[in-house]
């Protein structure tokens, strides 16, 4: 590659090296219209490409109502295709998601449905010792079945976008692929005929015996799960990208993800085996980098995949997300996958995993400087070929012979704990350097079977494109012949082989531990006391720097799990989220900090990959230092041939002038054109709120009492959004674009304990009222003390009300199960019209209804957590839930089915065959489950409107604001419960004005007074207007009479509406500038006298991005530290204006006005701190 082709990759970087987000088509409705606005924003900012994901692509899943149109549907179709059309117009790229791994499409589930013998087998073994073998997942031993799944997504692409691949649609994203099989139809004979032994007589071995013999039959069996998985799936799948000129990326299951070697055997037989044909391997962040970079370079892929940073908040500005991708750059990879842009945020009540970094976020309009980064950064070392003298084996023969069924053996626990030591762990809360990084090596990982079919020369060990002087084995007790004899012959002509532990290599050095490794390992060509990667561009290198490490970057661990058993048992997810909320992280910024860099030959210059910059650097005796001016992340490239420098640096320091005089305003960046961040009817720009008042929360406040073990106690919930702070989300991964229904919490309930609700509810003078009460649970109802009867006995039940009056309720639940109890209650004149469907215990089911004539909509939705059969007039209509993708967790499978075609006039029978529970809806209140269609279980492991084929009237009053179509009507009565009902009685609330406040709008139909000093305001139409704005953080107070059972912050509908002027200010943090809520941006200016020379602007401390404006022009745009940039072209005489826009992240406002969880602690904080400098410097004709 000449200078001039790779200083075009960096210059002008292609569209495939731009942020690659997955783009959720979830949330909402989505439509062609829309899809191109968004298209047409990521575009504006650098992103190039997106990967268009569906998370309930066929039926609700996830907690997320089903996805409108449905995936792969004919109106699904033809929206890809006008939008691959809008994308070749725009320079835009779509990737597909292939929908077999963690998906809600059930594919697998149909194709087994409806061929059984597509099915997967697992070993077993009973208590008494006899293995066999059953039903598990699907089987991607078959190469019928693995064909026909292919044909169900990509052949289905094909035939209908088909002429968009290659151009439009250059590839597609595999995510999670579930475990292989344990056992297949034609294992054992397939098995013998490769090995020449019968393994049936030796399955025992699979899950017992330390001995040679066992390790023998364990180690074919797994090569042999991997063979099968390969010649049926995984080469076939690699064949059909390779011939259509596509690419696939992946991000598999951990632990395989990491980079375990155990891990990587247990689900798919040999890992990298199984994945070497996959044109962009990779993981998410909280996999390993290396291991998948090493993948590549083996196989001669250009791309690595790197997922991130879902679940990481939506507080993690641009400069966080930069440093945090740094180690994963560093360690290979080379395609950012941003997860993640959402489709709809739905009011701010939906998300998957957030972040999604994209037009919501305050500080999009800067994203652009990020997004070149990273395109800048990813074409260079996209280019050349990487260079490292290191390999590090990765023990696949040791875990596949001492990894059991029922887990590893010493041998294999010891190679990967070796392997982890000498590797690092790459998982991004739980970052861990390992040795050879910690001692400035850099390596790549490799399996035996690539080892094996290396080529030595001249003391080199030559794979692919790389040639290495060290191979480095840890601790493993067994070496595929091929590999050992590879290294002995390696060692023969010179080469270095380290063996931790035992030694199966002949002339190899042996050490005691990890830690030993580095000094028996050729001297490093280059060195640096910072993490780095070399690529070589033929006589060229670049080197690329972080300051991500011990000293600098965000500090690690970032959360402190126990690792052990996410597989089987699910991930933490709560307590993940607890630490994070409660502890956050710590970012320390490189702030200038130099490199050292031994090892340099010919000229030299610095590349700064967000501005395109090329400094020269100077090199004295092959040494350079390196200075971190921008960002985390440098380039330093160095060879003879080297293109001409396009900046100079600064000469020396004359003076620095500190600026004060601050004058500030605060705007608001929320556009709820499409919904998004507040209810649709609110269009436009959303004013800046004020949400917390003290301890209260606008819209929350105790409208009853609840009992659990430790007594009574407060119980806070809002008529209009629900449970405060509701763990309920934490299942889901987040709000999903509805308010629960359950609004009760009981977290921690064993089987048997008792709790309790009480309230007292004013009611209208009407007949036919009654209770409607949701739980999992049995219950008693009492109405001012005696006990009333309760109809149902499942999840929902009914009580008889007195008409007028304020009546004392009491509720008592009594669990069925261990585990949390959620509960409702509501005021209903309608019980058909409130009723859910309920679940019923399973069996047979028969449901005879009558029709005059087919009906429209004859729509029908069934859920099930196990296999079930649905026909209707005896003929089968669809299957579902006979698939379970991860065994070991299983997810309640929803399905809607039309059921026009078979349907008619007359007498028709609806039959469910089920091994387990199962639920059904319609509009037809004939097909809503309930107790007269059988057993009922009153369990329900989801929020009720989950199970809705279309809602129902919420049992809070006001909740329809986020879903229109569960409003009361007259079902439910608005009732506001009281929890001591008292008469008129005064409260008052206070909380700090926002920065220039001159205007409120106090969302309440209370009577109030705002009073701010010894000044009152009486609010007209819920607005009152200040003389003059108000400084930041001025103590504000309302006085309310309050009239009912609302208390605390249920005064208040909702947030405060702020209106704001200019203001004085000083740097502080927007939270205590009464900007908690801001998703948007502050605008600060001051005024400067002119400086001679080259004046550098010194912004101090930021939080969020800084754009610098001088005299009305915008100097610069600045997303990360050191918060600096010259200024010197826009200066001119006399006095100079400047504006500095620091523009925040969405996390205080959601934290605030939504129920999210994924606002990690100091992720609201945002804001200029400063000390803001002018810093003059020699012009260089001055020296």
């Amino acid at each position: 590659m000449s200078s001039d082709e790779l200083l075009t990759r960096f210059t002008d970087p292609g569209p495939e090296f731009s942020p690659l987000p997955i783009w959720w088509w979830s949330g909402g409705r989505v439509t062609g219209d829309r899809v191109r606005w968004q298209m047409e924003q990521l575009v504006s900012q650098g992103v190039r490409q997106a990967v268009v994901m569906c998370l309930a692509p066929t039926g609700p899943m996830f907690g997320s109502l089903a996805d409108d149109p449905p995936f792969l549907s004919p109106k699904w179709i033809e929206l890809l295709d006008g939008a691959c059309a809008d994308a070749a117009e725009l320079g835009f790229q779509l990737w597909m998601y292939d929908q077999i791994g963690f998906s809600g499409a059930n594919f697998q589930g149909r194709l087994t449905a409806a061929r059984p013998e597509f099915a997967g087998l697992a070993l077993h073994r009973d208590p008494d010792g006899t293995i066999g073998h059953r039903v598990s997942g699907f089987d991607y031993f078959n190469p019928d079945a693995c064909a026909a799944l292919l044909d169900q997504v990509h052949g289905e692409l094909e035939r209908h976008v088909g002429r968009w691949f290659g151009t439009v649609i250059p590839g597609f994203f595999q995510d999670e692929l579930p475990p292989l099989p344990t056992w297949g139809h034609d294992f054992a004979d397939t098995f013998a005929a490769e090995y020449g032994y019968d393994l049936l007589p030796r399955l025992s071995a699979l899950y017992e015996g330390a001995d040679a013999e066992s390790a023998r039959v364990r180690r074919d069996y797994q090569e042999h799960r991997a063979r099968l998985a390969r010649r049926a799936f995984f080469d076939p799948l690699a064949q059909w990208f390779s011939h259509r000129g596509l690419i696939c990326g992946f991000d598999q299951a951990s632990p395989a993800r990491e980079g375990d070697p155990v891990g990587g055997v247990r689900i798919y037989g040999d890992y990298l085996g199984t994945h070497a044909g996959f044109g962009a391997p990779g993981s998410d962040h909280w996999g390993d980098a290396k291991v998948h970079s090493s993948l590549a370079h083996a196989h001669g892929h250009p791309r690595t995949w790197i997922e991130a940073f879902h679940s990481s908040g939506w507080g993690g500005t641009l400069e966080e997300t930069y440093d945090w991708l740094a180690p994963f750059l560093r360690r290979g990879a080379t395609l950012y996958d941003p997860h993640a842009v959402y489709y709809s945020t739905a009011g701010g009540w939906w998300e998957w995993a957030p972040p999604s970094t994209c037009w919501r976020q305050p500080y999009w309009p800067a994203y652009g400087q990020f997004a070149g980064a990273v395109s800048r950064l990813c074409s260079v070392l996209t280019a050349g070929t990487h260079s490292c003298d290191v390999v590090l084996l990765s023990p696949t023969s040791t875990a596949q012979a001492y990894l059991t069924l029922d887990g590893p053996l010493p041998p294999a626990e010891r190679a990967a704990a070796s392997f982890h030591a000498l590797n690092g762990v790459g998982t991004w809360f739980d970052e861990e350097r390992g040795v050879l990084e910690r001692a400035g090596i850099d390596h790549d990982t490799f399996d035996e079977a690539t080892i094996a079919a290396a080529e030595v020369s001249g003391g080199e060990l030559r794979i692919g494109a790389e040639t290495y002087r060290a191979v480095v084995l840890p601790d493993v007790e067994l070496l595929l012949p091929a590999a050992a004899a590879r290294l002995a012959e390696f060692a023969a002509a010179g080469g270095t082989v380290v063996c931790v532990g035992s030694c199966p290599v002949e002339g190899a050095v042996t050490v005691g531990s990890p830690e030993d490794v580095p000094a028996v390992l050729p001297k490093s060509r280059i060195r640096s006391d910072v993490p780095f990667l070399l690529r070589r561009h033929g006589d060229r290198h670049v080197l690329l720097l972080t300051a991500h490490d011990e000293r600098s970057g965000t500090r690690a661990p970032i959360v402190d799990l126990d690792r052990e058993g996410w597989t089987d048992q699910g991930f933490p997810w709560e307590e993940y989220w607890r630490q994070l909320r409660a502890d956050g992280y710590e970012f320390v910024s490189p702030s200038d900090r130099v490199a050292r860099v031994a090892g340099v030959t010919g000229r030299a210059q610095q590349w700064n990959p967000r501005t395109g910059e090329r400094t020269d650097v100077p090199v004295v005796d092959g040494e350079v230092e390196v200075v971190f001016t921008d960002g985390p992340i440098t380039l330093l490239v160095f060879g003879d041939d080297l293109p001409e420098a396009t900046h100079t640096p600064p000469g020396p320091v004359i003076r620095s002038v500190f600026l004060d005089g601050w004058r500030a305003r605060a705007e608001s960046t929320l556009d709820n054109r499409h919904g998004d961040l507040a209810a649709p009817a609110r269009t436009g720009v959303l004013p800046l709120e004020v949400w917390r008042l003290g301890d209260e929360l606008a819209g929350y406040g105790v409208f009853a009492e609840v009992r659990d073990g430790n007594g009574w106690r407060p119980a806070v919930w809002s008529l209009s959004r629900g449970i405060r702070d509701d763990p309920g989300h934490a299942e889901a991964l987040g709000p999903k674009g509805y308010v629960p229904e359950e609004f009760l919490d009981w977290r921690h309930v064993e089987a048997g304990e008792t709790v309790g609700v009480r309230t007292y509810l004013p009611l209208p003078e009407r007949d036919g009222l009654f209770l409607a009460v949701g739980a999992s649970a049995a219950r008693r109802v009492f109405v001012d003390g005696a006990a009333v009867p309760v109809d149902g006995p499942g999840y929902q039940s009914f009580s008889p009300l007195p008409s007028g009056g304020t009546v004392r309720v009491e509720i008592e639940f009594t669990a069925d199960q261990d585990g949390p109890l959620r509960a409702s209650f509501a005021v209903v004149t309608d019980p058909a019209g409130y009723r859910r469907p309920e679940w019923l215990a399973g069996g047979e089911i028969t449901r005879t209804f009558h029709l005059d004539e087919v009906p429209t909509d004859a729509t029908v939705q069934v859920a099930s957590e196990e296999a079930c059969r649905v026909l209707v007039n005896g003929a089968e209509v669809g299957r579902q839930g006979d698939f379970n993708p991860y065994p070991g967790f299983r997810e309640i499978r929803i399905h809607p089915y039309d059921l026009r075609e078979h349907l008619r006039p007359g007498e028709n029978t609806l039959t469910l065959v089920t091994t387990g529970p199962v639920a059904v809806d319609s509009r037809d209140p004939r097909l809503v489950s309930g107790p007269d269609w059988g057993e009922v279980r009153r369990l329900h492991r989801r929020d009720p409107r989950f199970l809705c084929l279309h809602p129902r009237p919420h049992p809070l009053p006001g909740a329809h604001w986020l879903e229109p179509a569960a409003a009361p009507g007259d079902v439910v009565v608005p009732v506001v419960p009281d929890v001591a009902p008292a008469g008129e009685r005064t409260e008052t609330l206070t909380f700090p004005a926002p920065l220039g406040a001159v205007a409120l709008r106090i969302p309440t139909d209370l009577d109030v007074v705002v009073r701010v000093g010894e000044a009152e305001y009486k609010p007209v139409d819920q607005r009152v207007r200040f003389p003059a704005p108000l400084n930041a953080a001025t103590p504000v107070e309302l006085r309310f009479r309050a009239v009912d059972g609302r208390r605390g912050g249920a005064l208040l509908g909702s947030g405060i509406e702020v209106e704001t002027a200019e203001a004085l200010v000083e740097l502080r943090s927007w939270e205590d500038l009464g900007l908690r809520a801001l998703g948007g941006l502050v605008r600060y200016r001051t005024t400067f006298e002119a400086l001679p020379g080259r004046v550098v602007l010194d912004l101090g401390e930021v939080r969020g991005t800084a754009d610098v404006v001088v005299n009305g022009r915008l100097v610069d745009r600045l997303v990360w530290g050191p918060w600096r940039s010259e200024i010197s072209d826009a200066i001119r005489a006399g006095v100079n204006e400047l504006e500095i826009v620091v523009r925040g992240t969405l996390a205080g406002y959601l934290d605030d006005a939504s129920p999210t969880m994924a606002v990690a602690a100091g992720q609201v904080r945002a804001g200029l701190f400063g000390p803001v400098r002018l810093i003059q410097h020699e012009k260089e004709s001055d020296r």
